[in-house]
């Protein structure tokens, strides 16, 4: 090998082993940004319900999310959750969810958050009815710095004991 192909091949290793030590570092994360920024994302979603505002509730998610539930068909993308809460809520008064979460992992770019919801309504009886249940759900951080949810998959929590007058009516 000549002087000049030395000097390339040392130039080659030199720039491989630069950018594998600048790759191995790791990556910082704001975590309290990024948690204050899935908190905003969490209370808009608890607003919309609350206003039953089923555009705004479709604008909370990435054109390709994916929601998830035993219950109901898999919708996807930001038109169809818009859809699929105004459908579902049309026969739903004074709706009111709460948000429990167990736990958040953050990335640079993405979350998972796992917790425990409590949705409340009236129906068109007037009767209040409550449902308690799981989720998981994957955030994702735009350009912007705003997150997004992406996957979301949720279930009616069977653990959760019936209300003593349910049992006592139902013997």
């Amino acid at each position: 090998m000549n002087a000049l192909g030395r000097i390339a091949m040392t130039a080659v290793c030199a720039t491989a082993v630069a950018c594998s030590r600048a790759s191995d570092r790791p990556v910082t994360v704001d975590t309290a940004a990024a948690n204050a920024g899935i908190d905003s994302l969490n209370a808009r979603i608890i607003a919309a319900y609350r206003s039953h505002d089923a555009d705004a509730y479709g604008t909370l998610y990435t054109d390709s999310a994916v929601f998830e539930w035993p219950a109901f068909n898999t919708v996807h993308g930001r038109a169809g959750m818009a859809a699929m809460a105004r459908d579902n809520w049309a026969q739903l008064r004074n709706m009111d969810l709460v948000l429990t979460v167990a736990n958040r992992r953050i990335a640079s770019d993405h979350a998972t958050e796992f917790g425990a919801f409590q949705q409340s309504w009236s129906d068109t009886s007037a009767a209040r009815n409550t449902e308690y249940g799981r989720y998981v759900a994957l955030l994702v951080r735009q350009g912007d710095g705003h997150w997004l949810m992406d996957r979301f998959f949720g279930f009616e929590d069977s653990t959760r004991a019936a209300p003593a007058v349910r049992r006592s009516a139902a013997r």
